[in-house]
Parts: structure tokens; C-alpha cells; sequence
């Protein structure tokens, strides 16, 4: 069976110290190990965020005025764990939203209001700060997606800054 026979060359009339090592139950458990390793693989994969990130610098030949238009969303850290907002299309024009208890209705209409004005719009930049809970950004996401559609049909791309 699964077994190593370990010879001490026993002679001389000395006893021999002949043994006998089961190797199933290692095999046993490297097995184990092995599946778990693969179902850690897979929950990671799902638990996954797809988030792009800016990949360097712009081209020189892209115009800055295209950069500085666009839809940004600044999450700054507010009291009592709430992300104080404020949303705008270029930095002359951001609108402070604030940190009240309807932050994210005031957000949703904000941006109903920039799609109807602009409908080639479909990236959006979000901005939080350092100590602004990742509940806050996922719900500021949400609000994004529910008014320009999901990312899954390239509707609309989040971007971090």
C-alpha cells in the first residue's frame, strides 16, 4: 500500500530498526491543502472591485480643456463618518452637496441634471480623500450607475483619482 521501508542495514547481530512509514495520510492531507487552495482562488476572483485606474500621463497631443471636462464626484471626510460631497464638470464649477442625511438624493438629481445637459458623457471620475469609508464611495457608485447605467454594457466607466 502507500507505504516507505526504511533499512538500517541490520547485520552483525544487532537488532534491526526496520520501519514501516504510512504515507497516505500525508497524501491525504497535501490533497486537502490542494482544494483549498482552489476554492481560496476562486473567492477571491469574485470578491473582486473593477475599478480603473489613470495609467500616467495624458498624450501631449490630447487638448487640456477635454481633460478638465469632465464629470468629477470629491468625496471629502465629514463628521460622524459621512462623506461630505460635491460634483461638477470642471473645478469652476463644483457645486458643494455637504454632508447632510440626503447628500446622495441631492447627488442623484445633481446628476441627472449634468447627463440632460451633456449625453456624450460616460466617464466619471470619483475623488475621495484618505479617510472617507468605503461605504461612502460605493454608494456614491451606486448613485453614478443607477443614473447613467452599468459599466457592464459600457455605459458608463468609473474612474479614481
Amino acid at each position: 500500500m502507500g507505504g516507505v521501508s526504511v533499512d538500517s542495514g541490520g547485520g552483525g547481530g544487532k537488532k534491526s530498526v526496520d520501519a514501516q512509514i504510512n504515507m497516505v495520510p500525508m497524501i491525504d492531507l497535501l490533497v486537502s491543502c490542494i482544494a483549498f487552495l482552489l476554492m481560496t482562488a476562486v473567492w477571491v476572483q469574485t470578491g473582486a472591485v473593477q475599478a480603473a485606474q489613470p495609467r500616467g500621463a495624458p498624450s501631449p497631443d490630447q487638448p487640456q480643456d477635454q481633460q478638465q471636462d469632465q464629470l468629477k464626484i470629491r468625496l471629502t471626510g465629514g463628521d460622524n463618518g459621512r462623506a461630505s460631497l460635491s460634483v461638477g464638470v470642471s473645478l469652476a464649477n463644483m457645486q458643494d452637496i455637504g454632508s447632510g442625511p440626503t447628500r446622495f438624493d441631492e447627488l442623484r438629481t445633481k446628476l441627472n441634471d449634468i447627463k440632460r445637459a451633456n449625453q456624450q458623457n460616460r466617464e466619471v471620475w470619483i475623488q475621495p480623500d484618505s479617510v472617507v469609508p468605503y461605504n461612502e464611495i460605493i454608494r456614491a457608485m451606486d448613485v453614478v450607475y443607477e443614473i447613467y447605467g452599468s459599466a457592464r454594457q459600457n455605459e458608463v466607466t468609473i474612474r479614481f483619482l
